[in-house]
């Protein structure tokens, strides 16, 4: 049993079955010939029975040959010897068809990911440089009732609060705008094309297309995008990508008009590109030529900036499709990679099982990394690329009114996929890409920040009935547990001296109510933060805490109630020495005599340790205070006929 060739039988059923669906779903009903999914399944019905008819006809014909040969009837003999060459090519020909059902998940192996190295390559232990992704919500409650000013008004907020695209484009530049389109929805009604889920909301693309041209008012703009299967501009056309729709763009093109001659490699529309051995990781044998370059549209690889605007969902073999997938499939040429002149399907020439697929994508990324990601996160759909036959559309659709932007498009989809409760590191293609030296992004939560909503208040469970997504489905929703155990604040420095378990991934720090531009990254028993000193004087001081699911806890410092003022009774010092090491002197003065307590307490209220609490006299008192307590900050509070006065010191 172990020699069957199980892929070819799997391929061969998959054949019949497709054919079985087309007879089934359209003889009853023909005008279904025109969905989708019947346009998809055509092609494989009619490859399975080319296949099947030239494998039984050869046969016959060679049957009938030797016959003839017998019989010595030589002129019969070589016609069926010549029908048998002719059965026998095509029966050759049709066979790598076979491709077209090669998204086979069963043999998925984890790539393994290891957190520590880029961790380990960092000179401290807080980092000043890491990956912005910016998630803002609608506040309708329908997407539905979302309008263009809305969605446009959320574009915008999300560009720039992911860092804008001031530095990416400029005046003059050719700009590249991909949207998602892979294919209408199973029954192309009108209600589908805006916000359907499937597909990039061309309103999306549009409000893009707007903060471009304003900054680029003399370059061009151009929409390119290569549907899944059928005719792109037939897609483009049904999502209303059209030119009236579009007035800020120079042009709207369909992949494979301007990709040349089908499976002409030559063609002066396409450019060839090398990968070094070192980075290439698709098998060479698995290419159309079998040879080691890749081909690539020449509109899209010129292009100066390139803006992948892809929509949120997951899929059957890569887990997760954002930013990188968009691009890394969807612009791989038709005319070298798709199955004919009419059919564009992309998985007979690209390998599209689990292993092979996660190599193509790190490799057709990696020739033109992107600038810029606007993830249309309106609806969120799952069971993705294009849903299951057995589910409706609204069962697959979840209201999610997000935009999610970023510049590295790696570090934006492993955010996405946190959103729909999908653990980046079963995704391989994203394993592999995650290096520091490829400048893609990572999908290492410590080196990326969210701004905007919280994951806790957006995730959702994206289903699907593949194993490989289910798999990758995580179900925890807890933070870390963290304490402070003291804090320091010295001139602008605040050191934190905590007590952790090992879900604890990130540290973060509010400073009066401001994120500043700091995360502690590794060894969380003691992290020093530098403050700003237009942040100073603290009044207080939010610690964040996340795991790498961006599950997130809080711990609030306040320093608002520690005041510093005199009042008419009583002058309270300054300590000192202050810091101190082991010991240290708090004095006061009493203007008349009068029941006084001196006590000490830790930033969280606790007192420690009580020096005085009797009625003293008028006049000068100090009190040594040997400071049997860890390292951090404390107050000193001298109270007086329900009067408080306190002040600061560290011990070191």
């Amino acid at each position: 049993m172990k020699h069957l060739n199980w892929k070819k039988i799997y391929l061969i059923l998959g054949g019949f079955i497709a054919l079985c669906w087309f007879i089934i779903r359209v003889i009853p009903k023909p005008s279904r010939a025109n969905y989708p999914c019947q346009r998809a399944a055509f092609p494989i019905a009619s490859a399975f029975v080319i296949w099947f008819t030239s494998l039984v006809s050869s046969t016959l014909f060679f049957l009938k040959f030797k016959k003839n040969l017998k019989d010595n009837k030589l002129a019969y003999a070589f016609l069926f010897l010549f029908l048998f060459g002719i059965s026998s090519l095509f029966y050759i020909a049709t066979t790598p068809v076979n491709k077209l059902f090669a998204f086979n998940t069963s043999n998925y192996i984890r790539v393994p990911w290891d957190a520590s190295i880029r961790t380990n390559a960092q000179t401290s232990n807080v980092i000043t440089t890491f990956d912005e992704v910016s998630v803002v919500k609608s506040s309708i409650s329908n997407v539905a009732d979302i309008d263009f000013d809305e969605i446009e008004s959320l574009v915008r907020e999300s560009v720039e609060q992911a860092g804008g695209l001031g530095a990416i484009v400029s005046n003059g530049d050719y700009v590249v705008l991909k949207p998602n389109l892979v294919e209408m929805p199973p029954i192309p009604s009108p209600e589908y094309k805006e916000v359907g889920g499937i597909a990039t909301d061309w309103r999306v693309v549009k409000a893009v297309a707007k903060m471009v041209r304003e900054l680029n008012p003399d370059g061009k703009i151009y929409i390119i995008e290569s549907s899944s299967a059928i005719s792109t501009r037939e897609v483009l056309d049904y999502y209303n990508y059209t030119t009236d729709n579009f007035p800020e763009v120079d042009q709207i093109v369909a992949l494979e008009d301007s990709c040349g001659v089908f499976e002409d490699y030559g063609d002066s529309n396409l450019e060839k590109l090398y990968l070094d051995n070192n980075i290439r990781l698709y098998p060479d044998e698995e290419k159309p030529n079998l040879t080691p370059e890749f081909y690539i549209n020449k509109i899209y690889n010129n292009a100066d900036v390139v803006i992948s605007i892809p929509v949120l969902k997951n899929h059957k073999v890569a887990i997760i499709t954002g930013g990188v997938k968009n691009v890394a499939i969807g612009m791989a040429p038709p005319n070298i990679y798709g199955m004919s002149e009419t059919f564009f399907g992309k998985w007979t020439k690209i390998d599209h099982g689990i292993e092979n697929l996660n190599k193509w994508l790190h490799d057709f990324y990696m020739l033109k990394p992107v600038d810029f990601v606007v993830i249309d996160g309106l609806q969120g759909f799952d069971h993705g690329p294009t849903g299951l036959d057995e589910l409706t559309m609204e069962e697959m659709q979840h209201n999610m009114k997000l935009i999610i932007s970023g510049k590295k498009a790696l570090s934006v989809d492993a955010v996405c996929g946190n959103i729909m409760s999908l653990d980046p590191t079963y995704a391989n293609y994203m394993v592999y890409l995650d290096k520091e030296q490829y400048g893609v992004g990572t999908i290492n939560s410590k080196f990326i920040r969210i701004k905007g909503e919280k994951m806790l208040d957006i995730r959702e469970v994206f289903p699907h009935n593949e194993e490989v997504v289910l798999n990758a489905i995580y179900d925890d929703y807890n933070p870390p547990n963290i304490e402070v155990t003291s804090t320091v604040i010295d001139e602008n420095i605040v050191t934190f001296y905590l007590e952790y378990d090992n879900d604890l991934d990130k540290v973060e720090l509010k400073v009066n109510g401001t994120l500043i531009d700091q995360i502690g990254i590794d060894n969380f028993g003691s992290l020093s933060f530098e403050i700003d000193e237009d942040l100073l004087p603290v009044e207080n001081l939010t610690l964040i805490s996340s795991d790498r699911f961006y599950n997130e806890t809080e711990i609030f410092l306040d320093y608002s109630a520690i005041s510093e003022n005199e009042n008419s009774l009583a002058k309270l010092n300054q300590n000192f020495p202050n810091p101190f090491l082991n010991s240290t002197n708090i004095s006061f003065e009493l203007l008349n005599p009068v029941y006084a307590r001196l006590y000490i307490s830790d930033l969280n209220g606790n007192i420690i340790e009580t020096l005085v609490d009797e009625k003293l006299s008028a006049g000068n008192h100090q009190y040594k205070w040997n400071g049997y307590a860890k390292t951090g900050t404390y107050i000193y509070s001298l109270e007086i006929e329900g009067n408080t006065i306190s002040k600061r010191m560290i011990k070191k």
